[in-house]
């Protein structure tokens, strides 16, 4: 989906094509809502016109992040959701074993598959069951846009053959069935 901007039935994230939840800065994000027509409550977070802008800006500040030496699980979440705010332990767990890393291992590689995981463990931890909205193909379409290939120092490896195998494989199961039905 390209939008949930002010549904209210949803977590305030997704209504706000925010699933990371970024908190309102002078960042001038890509497809960001400007302050005066922001209607988030309080306009404390950010808002966006539609999702993949919203999830672009999170990853640009999570790698911006490991780039300045956040470079584990433990000091990128202990940033990005500080104990204050949170339950920080619990999330930092949470991450760490959907990108398969432990919460003080070095983050080496980022590429398109760590991308994917490490969005898809934060939107489901800060939206609850509406994290299951966003689209694997929506992380998809925010990662094609990221237009970058380093930040602060980190290379990012955002080659599009993740994307290959997601649409090859089902489209050649759907042949096969139906040569085999016809056949």
């Amino acid at each position: 989906m390209s939008s949930f901007l002010g549904k209210s039935n949803l977590s305030r994230g997704l209504r706000n094509n925010n699933p990371g939840n970024l908190v309102y800065t002078s960042s001038a994000w890509v497809g960001k809502i400007p302050y005066l027509t922001n209607t988030d409550q309080n306009k404390h977070f950010e808002q966006f016109t539609e999702v993949k802008f919203g999830i672009r800006a999170m990853l640009i500040d999570i790698l911006g992040d490991i780039g300045k030496g956040k470079d584990t699980i433990k000091k990128l979440i202990s940033e990005y959701a500080p104990p204050n705010e949170n339950n920080t332990a619990l999330y930092v767990q949470k991450v760490a074993k959907a990108v398969g890393l432990l919460p003080d291992q070095k983050i080496y590689q980022v590429d398109v598959l760590f991308m994917m995981q490490i969005a898809r463990a934060i939107i489901n931890h800060e939206n609850g069951k509406d994290g299951l909205l966003i689209t694997d193909s929506d992380i998809l379409d925010a990662i094609d846009i990221l237009e970058r290939d380093n930040i602060n120092g980190i290379k990012i490896d955002s080659k599009k053959t993740f994307r290959f195998n997601v649409i090859i494989v089902p489209v050649l199961l759907f042949l096969y069935t139906v040569f085999t039905v016809t056949v």
